[in-house]
C-alpha cells in the first residue's frame, strides 16, 4: 500500500564499509512533521558482502532499514532494486550514494523544493572533501563537486546523475521508466535516465539547500582515474545527443564538432605543456570528455569504472 507521507532513502552499496557514517548521517535528520522515512540499501556485490554489516547496523539504529541483495557489479541492478521497492510504498524516493553525508535540513530542503516547483525530480549539490594528499590541481577544479545543475539552452535542467536525487514516484508510475542495464558497469546510466524522463515531459529542479558531502578516495584523485572518468562522461553526453535527434546527419554533425572541440582543447593544453597548474589539466581533461563524445557518438562499447572496489 502506497502512504503519501512516507519517503524511502535508496542507497546503492557495493563492498563499502562507509555505508554505516550515510546512516549515521540521516539519523541526524529533520523530518517534516506528518512524514515518515525508511531507507533501502541494494547490495550490488555477488557474495552479499555488506548484509551482516547492515544487519547489525539495522538492530541497533532508530531508522527502518531495509537490505535487498540485488548482485552483481551492476549499479543499474541496485538502482532498480530500490525503485521497484520504493513504488510499493512511497510518493517519493531520494537516492544518495553510499559514502555521503547529508545537512540537518537536508530532507526538508528536498520535500519543499518538490511541492512548491511541483518538480518531478529534485536535486541537491554534493561537495566533495579532499584527502590532504591529493594533488592540488585536482583541490582547485574541484570536479568532483556537483555544486549547480547544467542548463540546457532553453533555460531547462534536461538531466541529472542520482548522488542526491529526489524522484516523485507518481512519474514512474505514469512512465514505467527503469534504469539500463547497459550503462550499469560504466555508469551513466544515471543521465540517461533522468534524460529520458525529461523527453517524456518530466521536470527537474534544483535545491541548493538539500547538500550533501562525499569523502573523495586518494584513488580518485588520480590523473589516469579522472581521466578515464570524463571519457567516459563524454561517451554518455555522446548517447544522449543521439537520444534527442538519431540521424545519421545529426551524428556526422556532433562527431565533427566534438572532434574540433577536441582539437581545440589540445592545442590549448600547449600553453601550459611546462606549467602544473590546474589550467593544463583541466584543458587535457576537456580533451578526454570530447573525445568520450566521439566515442559515444561512434558507438563504441563505454568504459568499465565500476564494479572495483574504489
Amino acid at each position: 500500500m502506497i502512504d503519501p507521507n512516507l519517503i524511502t532513502i535508496g542507497l546503492c552499496t557495493y563492498h563499502r564499509q562507509e555505508v554505516t557514517d550515510t546512516l549515521d548521517s540521516l539519523t541526524k535528520i529533520v523530518i517534516p512533521e506528518g512524514k515518515q522515512i525508511q531507507i533501502v540499501i541494494a547490495d550490488n556485490s555477488v557474495d552479499a558482502n555488506s548484509k551482516a554489516l547492515i544487519e547489525s547496523y539495522a538492530d541497533q539504529s532508530p531508522l527502518a532499514i531495509h537490505y535487498l541483495h540485488a548482485p552483481a557489479s551492476n549499479i543499474s541492478i541496485a538502482r532498480n532494486a530500490c525503485l521497484e521497492w520504493a513504488l510499493n510504498y512511497s510518493q517519493y524516493l531520494i537516492f544518495l550514494d553510499d559514502d555521503e553525508f547529508v545537512v540537518k535540513n537536508w530532507l526538508c530542503a528536498h520535500l519543499d523544493t518538490a511541492q512548491r516547483e511541483q518538480a518531478d525530480v529534485v536535486i541537491g549539490p554534493v561537495l566533495g572533501m579532499y584527502p590532504e594528499q591529493a594533488p592540488e590541481w585536482v583541490k582547485a577544479l574541484d570536479l568532483q563537486s556537483v555544486k549547480e545543475p547544467i542548463i540546457s539552452p532553453n533555460g531547462k535542467i534536461e538531466t541529472a546523475n542520482s548522488g542526491n536525487t529526489l524522484i516523485n514516484l507518481d512519474f514512474i508510475r505514469q512512465h514505467p521508466l527503469r534504469f539500463d542495464l547497459e550503462y550499469g558497469r560504466s555508469g551513466g546510466e544515471d543521465s540517461i535516465f533522468f534524460r529520458q524522463l525529461t523527453m517524456q515531459g518530466g521536470t527537474i529542479a534544483f535545491s541548493e539547500q538539500a547538500e550533501a558531502s562525499e569523502h573523495v578516495p586518494l584513488a580518485r584523485t588520480e590523473y589516469n582515474w579522472l581521466y578515464q572518468r570524463r571519457f567516459r562522461c563524454g561517451q554518455t553526453h555522446g548517447k544522449m545527443l543521439l537520444l534527442d535527434n538519431p540521424s545519421t546527419f545529426n551524428r556526422l554533425k556532433q562527431i565533427f564538432l566534438a572532434g574540433a572541440k577536441a582539437g581545440f582543447s589540445y592545442v590549448y593544453t600547449l600553453r601550459f605543456i611546462n606549467q602544473e597548474t590546474s589550467q593544463k589539466y583541466f584543458w587535457k581533461l576537456r580533451v578526454a570528455l570530447h573525445l568520450g563524445v566521439v566515442s559515444g557518438l561512434s558507438g563504441k562499447q563505454h568504459l568499465t569504472q565500476y564494479g572495483s572496489n574504489h
